[in-house]
Order: structure tokens, then sequence, then C-alpha cells
């Protein structure tokens, strides 16, 4: 932004965009699968406009055969005839945030490191908090809760799932967190018309989850009685995150250890937690972290970014320092419930 003064001149008060630092911020944050865990299950899709839709395809249309002469095709006989795929397009809006900082004159110039590079690397991290906890509530709110209840993939709590109880509590001899997911897989592979395959669906979990299952003694037995039962006991090699191995009974576990801070700065008590509850959510992400504007996906979540972790900064000659921003304009959406199931409680 300019401000025009008598004569029409211009002054220095105007922002420009750092590409080199947007494009830093892009490949260490929004699109590193070993910083920030979104990046593992959430598809990114850059969108040239801030408004838009995404198409969502009734996947039961691609396996509908109520009798298999019903489209035969007798040589005289006039064409088989039917109706179009069925469909809707949801709409979406990118919000935009801004994650501002501040940094004197006499700092910048005195600094031995290129301190505006690194303000900007801590505001990316808040952007991505923020994203993380936009995205766990469009997975987990009511809205969310009623989509995968209508593909008749949603479960109140662990024991309204074929574990039959709370997973956390699990033995060997119920085999709760077995059926539990497994039952999740095929309710998948229902609802897609096997479209959706168990290697592309992860398990996202909070660390405490993650921990309480690990400790059931339903996975303690699996490995006591095997080689594993080291590397189970060290926390080394595959049972490094949280004493799970990445995968489990067939999906790709990922625990999401984001943590936001809820209270105000200078509060008498600070208040921490992770991004997820008790939540189990089967996400599927076929394509990988990337998807293309305008075309259909099975991916289950997908984050439609106008603006990816844009970075500005310019000059206050009034105030005598930097000012910058890191610019996150995008939105989190549940795109496809049918290709994800959520068990909102796995504790009950």
């Amino acid at each position: 932004m300019a401000y025009v003064t008598v004569g029409g001149g211009l002054n220095t008060y105007v922002p420009s965009t750092n590409a080199l630092a947007t494009g830093a911020l892009q490949v260490e944050f929004t699109r590193a699968v070993n910083s920030f865990a979104i990046t593992r299950y959430a598809q990114i899709v850059a969108c040239n406009q801030q408004t838009g839709y995404y198409l969502r395809l009734d996947s039961d249309d691609n396996v509908r055969v109520t009798d298999v002469n019903e489209f035969a095709w007798p040589l005289g006989n006039d064409r088989p005839v039917g109706k179009m795929n069925q469909h809707d397009f949801v709409t979406f809006t990118a919000q935009r945030f801004a994650f501002p900082f501040y940094i004197p004159n006499e700092t910048v110039k005195q600094a031995a490191w290129d301190i505006v590079a690194q303000h900007a690397r801590s505001k990316a991290q808040l952007a991505m908090t923020a994203r993380s906890m936009r995205t766990a509530t469009a997975l987990t709110n009511t809205a969310a809760q009623t989509a995968f209840n209508t593909a008749g993939n949603y479960f109140a709590n662990g024991t309204a799932t074929a574990a039959g109880g709370p997973w956390t509590t699990a033995g060997s001899p119920d085999n709760r967190i077995q059926k539990g997911i497994q039952q999740a897989l095929q309710r998948i592979s229902l609802a897609t018309g096997g479209a959706v395959r168990s290697e592309d669906i992860n398990m996202v979990i909070s660390p405490t989850i993650a921990n309480s299952i690990s400790q059931t003694s339903e996975v303690r037995d699996y490995v006591k009685n095997y080689p594993a039962a080291l590397p189970f006991l060290q926390g080394s090699d595959i049972f490094s995150r949280y004493g799970l191995p990445p995968n489990l009974f067939g999906v790709s576990v990922v625990v999401d250890d984001s943590v936001k801070v809820t209270s105000r700065k200078g509060a008498a008590s600070t208040t921490r937690s992770f991004v997820y509850g008790n939540s189990a959510v089967f996400l599927s992400r076929p394509g990988g972290l990337m998807g293309v504007e305008g075309s259909t996906s099975f991916s289950t979540c997908q984050i439609f970014a106008f603006e990816d972790m844009t970075v500005e900064n310019w000059d206050d000659p009034k105030d005598r320092r930097i000012e910058g921003r890191v610019i996150d304009n995008s939105t989190s959406e549940l795109v496809s419930p049918v290709s994800g199931v959520l068990v909102l409680d796995v504790t009950a």
C-alpha cells in the first residue's frame, strides 16, 4: 500500500514480496513431510481464485450394478440409457491470515546473521500451527461428524466400533485396536467402491492416544516374544515414535504432535495441548502432497491455498524499523468423507 502526498509523490512505505523467503518457507514448512505432521495426511491444492468449487462425486454410481443384464445391448435393439453420475459442487473460500513481525533497524544492521529470515521462520511455525488447528477442527467438528455420518463412516467412540470398547484399554483376547482399524479400512473400501486402498490411508492420532495405544497389552503381547521386543523396550528402531511402528494393522500411523498454546501471553498459567484430542481420524491421500486444481480426488482432506506462506517485508522510516509478515491465505476442507473414517473418542 502506498500513501499519495501533495504533488503525487510516493513515500517508501511500500511492501515488497520476498520471493526467495516465500520459497524457502514452503520448502521448510508447508511442503516438507518431516516438519509438520499435516504434510503427511492433507493434500495442498494451489488455486488461482480465493473462492471456488470442488466436486464431490457419488462413488456408489461407479459400482452400482443392480442387474448384470441392465447394460446388455443386443444387436438391432435400442442402446441402453441411463443418467449421469450424481455429483455436488461444494463451495470453498480461502481465508487470509497475517502473522506480523517488527525488527529495529539497528538490530538488522548489527546482527551477525539474517535476522529477518529468522523472524520469518518463527512466524511460519506459528502459521503452520494455526493451519494444523484449523485442519483438526475441520476434520472433527459437528459439520465433519455429520458428513462422515452421512457417508456411514462415523463412530462416536471406540465402543461404537467393532472393537466394542475403548481402544486404550485393549487386551490380547479382544483385539479391540485391530478390530477397530480393520473395520475403518473396510468401511472406506466399501464407500469408495474399492478405489481407495489401505496403502493410501493414514490414521491420525495425538501423542496422548499414541502413548496409550502402545501401552495396551494388545500391542505389547504382539512383540514381547519376538526379536522386536528389545527395540520396543528401548523405544528405538521402528518403535522410536511413541512406541508404535510406522504401520499398524495395515494403516500408516501419523502422530500429529503439533502443540497449541491457548492462554494469553503473561497469563497466570499457560495452557498447552495437542491439536488433536482423543480422536482417531482415518484419512486417505492418493497422489501425494500436491493436488491439482479442478481435478476430482479421493484425498479426504485438501487445503486450498490461494497464498501459501507469502513473505513480505518493508522499511518503516517513521518508526525506524523493518516490518514484515507471513501470509497464509487458505482453507482446510473435508473434501471426500467417503474416503475417511472418524472415531471421535477412542478412549470411551
